[in-house]
């Protein structure tokens, strides 16, 4: 992927705005990271590259929030999870389904816009069928 942004939030943020997730991937030792970073965390190396992730995975890890902060109060409770993408790399989001959803259900995610900002959230794989 030849994106020429760089690797901050903002850029992360961007790209959600466009519908794309997006990572960065290494050149030296191809590791994935989500969110970006502009240098491995793996090997230190500060060629890394964009990378168009597809956001479907595996919940590793879930919360459900009952006392959220002050922003997200009228939404709990919700639930908040680890997915880890079948690239490789994990990502914390939102998660649909509460109790419903477990560690190791399979779950695709899709973009919402919530207020001014675009957000990934995840559903069960099962929930998203016809």
């Amino acid at each position: 992927m030849s994106e020429s942004k760089p690797f901050t939030a903002q850029s992360f943020q961007g790209f959600l705005e466009e519908q794309k997730l997006m990572g960065s991937r290494c050149k030296r030792c191809s590791a994935q990271q989500l969110p970006p970073r502009a240098a491995c965390p793996k090997c230190g190396s500060r060629e890394v590259e964009w990378v168009s992730l597809i956001p479907v995975g595996t919940v590793a890890a879930r919360t459900m929030i009952h006392a959220g902060p002050v922003a997200m109060a009228a939404k709990c409770p919700y639930t908040m999870g680890i997915v880890k993408l079948e690239a490789g790399p994990k990502i914390t989001a939102f998660i649909e389904g509460g109790p419903d959803v477990n560690v190791g259900t399979k779950v695709s995610g899709e973009f919402r816009k919530e207020g001014a900002k675009t957000q990934l959230v995840f559903k069960s794989v099962s929930a998203t069928s016809p």
